[in-house]
């Protein structure tokens, strides 16, 4: 295998796909990237075998074949190359030579054969759609993806495709983030299936200067083509639950307010919140809201009162200060507005007026007030 590219075309290359190397593994093999050289196309390879991705490039290519070299070496040594024409050579024992204007530099590579092969299936689902609104909607809900892993299921995020409208949602059993792109229609079945979060982060990274993208499901993965780069995933097996059940449909409490000045006053309580709950108390009454914090630990107490529109009976609710900050910080408009019912049901959040097009609903439980 003998090549030239510019430093600034392999960088950028590895640079998208050295996330998904596995550092430390006990197939040794997967810390590397596959280089197949055909004509003038250098195919590069980089998987975990959850999360796989294959990269095309345009190189000068002068004699073919294919070698897999050592991921992490291989990219701190572009990364400090200068951005000039590198020549890369593989000899027959898989050792790869990089040729610079300044010097060379060798590394040992492995055989191709020993590389894993990347399986696909026949896909039942294929629509396109844009890629940087379809990241856009992942941003909105990802946060609310669980990190238990006795519940597998809630380790990624729901993907439906149904026929008037794209669904992602994401829960952790505390709160629930659910987005709809209501501009979306699709000829075909519905489908559903739970994308990994490795694969939407990997996704985010692959999509620089790409317009639409293509997504194809099957039983088992799913895969989504941006520009040069192909994108495969193996999918989260086992039932989503029934998250609608969970969302009330009658909360006829409504609490509107400025949206930046909630989070400051939240991030200043929370700073004399309990370490462990932290736990806030809400102080509803007809025009304001008091924020409660106490840490019996520390000896600290805080309270501030903001205003608000709520015309509801005076009302106590306790929340987790770092879950509702997050949740604020996915909403984007200036005003956000809560839909509420008692004590010890669960708030409905949702941003003031709703994106064009979209409909973004948060979820939050409730947590028992300490006395």
């Amino acid at each position: 295998m003998k090549f030239t590219i510019p430093q600034s075309a392999l960088y950028q290359a590895l640079q998208r796909m050295i996330s998904i190397i596995p550092l430390k593994t006990t197939i040794p093999i997967l810390t590397n990237i596959l280089f197949d050289l055909r004509g003038n196309r250098l195919q590069l390879t980089g998987t975990d075998l959850e999360v796989s991705i294959i990269t095309g490039l345009d190189v000068i290519g002068e004699k073919d074949g294919s070698a897999a070299f050592p991921a992490k070496r291989l990219f701190d040594l572009v990364r400090e190359l200068p951005d000039t024409p590198l020549g890369l050579e593989a000899d027959s024992s898989h050792r790869l030579t990089i040729q610079t204007d300044r010097g060379n530099y060798k590394i040992a590579g492995e055989s191709s054969d020993e590389y894993p092969h990347i399986a696909t299936e026949k896909q039942t689902t294929q629509l396109i759609y844009r890629g940087s609104r379809f990241v856009n909607l992942v941003e909105k809900v990802i946060f609310a993806v669980s990190a238990d892993e006795l519940r597998t299921t809630l380790m990624g995020v729901l993907l439906e495709i149904r026929k008037d409208e794209l669904r992602l949602v994401a829960t952790d059993g505390h709160r629930l983030a659910k987005v709809r792109d209501l501009k979306f229609t699709h000829d075909g079945a519905a489908d559903q299936v739970v994308i990994p979060v490795k694969a939407l982060h990997l996704l985010g990274r692959n999509l620089d200067g790409v317009d639409d993208m293509t997504i194809g499901m099957s039983a088992e993965h799913i895969t989504f083509q941006v520009g040069q780069s192909t994108i495969y995933s193996k999918l989260i097996s086992g039932h989503y639950p029934a998250y609608e059940r969970v969302i009330p449909t009658a909360n006829p409490l409504t609490m509107t307010v400025d949206r930046e000045l909630l989070s400051a006053t939240v991030r200043r309580s929370s700073i004399f919140a309990n370490q462990h709950t932290r736990q806030i108390r809400w102080e509803l009454q007809p025009g304001s809201l008091t924020i409660h914090a106490q840490d019996a630990e520390m000896s600290g107490d805080s309270h501030e009162t903001i205003a608000v529109e709520y015309s509801g009976d005076q009302m106590e609710i306790g929340y987790n200060a770092n879950y509702v900050l997050e949740i604020l910080r996915h909403i984007d408009t200036e005003q956000v507005v809560f839909k509420l019912k008692d004590t010890s049901s669960a708030a409905i959040i949702e941003p003031l007026p709703q994106p064009q097009d979209l409909d973004v609903m948060m979820l939050l439980m409730p947590i028992r007030i300490n006395e």
